[in-house]
C-alpha cells in the first residue's frame, strides 16, 4: 500500500465527508435538484482534444477525439457518476481516456435518477449506445462508467437481454465502483461489513436510492438489483472496487453472471486502501496500476 493512499485514506476516513448524508429523503431530494438546476450543460474549451457534439440527440453528448487522429476503428462510451446531474466533474477524466488510449470517447449528459425514472434513463443511455453501433463495430466498443455511472453502463447490457433488443453486444465493459442495491437482507449484512471501511458511503446512502427516484415510468426489481440481472452473452467485463461499502455488490454481480453463463467473463478488483472511484482517477500508485490496466484492456481489444 501506498503511503499517499494511507494518509488519504486516514484523512476520509477521519472526516467522513457526506457519509449517511442522503439518508433524508426529502433533503436529498431538494440538494439533488440544486445541483440538477446549477449544472446546466455549457460546451467545454479544452486544447486538449478535439469536441463536437452528436447531432440530433435529446440531450447534449459530447463527442471526444484526440488531435490529429484519423481512422480511429475503437470508441467508449463514458458514463459519470453521482445521483444529480454531475457532468462536469468527469469531462476531464472522458478526455484523458480519449488521449490515453486513442479513440473516441462518447460522454452524454444524461437525465439523472433525481429527474427522471431510473428506467428511462437507462432507456436513453441505450439509445446512445445503438447510435454509436452504427458508426462502430460493437467489438470495439466500450461500455465505462464510474459509480452510478457504472450501473449503468452494466444495465445497458442487462436491458439489451431483458427486453430482447435488437442489438448486438459491446466488446468490453469497465465499470469502476458500479453500484445495485442487494435483494435480500443476508446481502445487505455483507454489505454492512464492508461499510465498516468506507469513509464516504453508508447503508441509509443505499437505502434511499429507491425513493428519491421517480416512480413512473417503473423500475422493475431487474434494474435495481444486480444479482436479478440477465447477462448474457457478456464481453469481457470489469469490476473495479476499493475498500468501499459497494464491493458488497460483487457477490450480486457473481450470481447473476453464473446465472447468466456468463461467470468466466466477470473479472472483479478490489483494491485495499482505496476509495470508491478510485481506478478512473490515477493520482495514487494504486490507482495507476488500475487505471493503466483499463488502457491494456483497451488497447488489446
Amino acid at each position: 500500500m501506498s503511503i499517499s493512499g494511507n494518509v488519504a485514506m486516514a484523512i476520509l476516513r477521519r472526516i467522513q465527508p457526506g457519509k449517511g448524508s442522503y439518508g433524508n429523503v426529502e433533503k436529498s431530494r431538494r440538494k439533488a435538484r440544486k445541483e440538477n438546476d446549477a449544472f446546466v450543460f455549457t460546451y467545454p474549451k479544452t486544447r486538449k482534444a478535439e469536441l463536437s457534439l452528436l447531432p440530433g440527440a435529446q440531450k447534449p453528448c459530447l463527442i471526444i477525439r484526440p488531435h490529429n487522429r484519423k481512422n480511429i476503428d475503437k470508441a467508449i462510451l463514458y458514463i459519470y457518476g453521482g445521483v444529480s446531474n454531475q457532468w462536469h466533474t468527469q469531462k476531464g477524466m472522458a478526455i484523458r481516456y480519449a488521449i490515453d488510449t486513442g479513440t473516441e470517447v462518447w460522454y452524454p449528459v444524461y437525465p439523472s435518477m433525481t429527474e427522471v425514472a431510473v428506467s428511462e434513463s437507462i432507456a436513453y443511455l441505450t439509445q446512445i449506445y445503438q447510435r454509436m453501433t452504427q458508426q462502430y463495430q460493437p467489438k470495439k466498443i466500450i461500455l465505462s462508467g464510474v459509480s452510478m455511472g457504472g450501473y449503468y453502463a452494466l444495465q445497458i447490457l442487462n436491458n439489451i437481454n431483458h427486453n430482447t433488443l435488437d442489438l448486438p453486444k459491446p466488446g468490453l465493459i469497465l465499470a469502476h465502483s458500479p453500484g445495485g442495491l442487494p435483494d435480500r437482507e443476508h446481502d445487505w449484512a455483507l454489505m454492512r461489513q464492508y461499510e465498516k471501511d468506507d469513509p464516504l458511503f453508508a447503508e441509509e446512502d443505499l437505502r434511499v436510492m429507491e425513493k428519491i427516484t421517480p416512480p413512473n415510468p417503473p423500475v422493475l426489481e431487474w434494474m435495481w438489483y444486480p444479482a436479478l440481472g440477465d447477462f448474457r452473452e457478456a464481453p469481457p467485463t470489469y469490476l473495479y472496487y476499493g475498500q468501499e461499502m459497494l464491493a458488497g455488490n460483487t457477490s450480486l454481480y457473481q450470481r447473476a453472471f453464473e446465472r447468466s453463463g456468463s461467470l468466466e467473463q466477470l473479472h472483479i478488483r478490489i483494491t485495499k486502501n482505496m476509495m470508491h472511484g478510485y481506478s478512473c482517477l490515477p493520482v495514487f500508485p494504486e490507482s495507476r496500476k488500475s487505471y493503466n490496466e483499463t488502457l491494456k484492456w483497451i488497447e488489446n481489444l
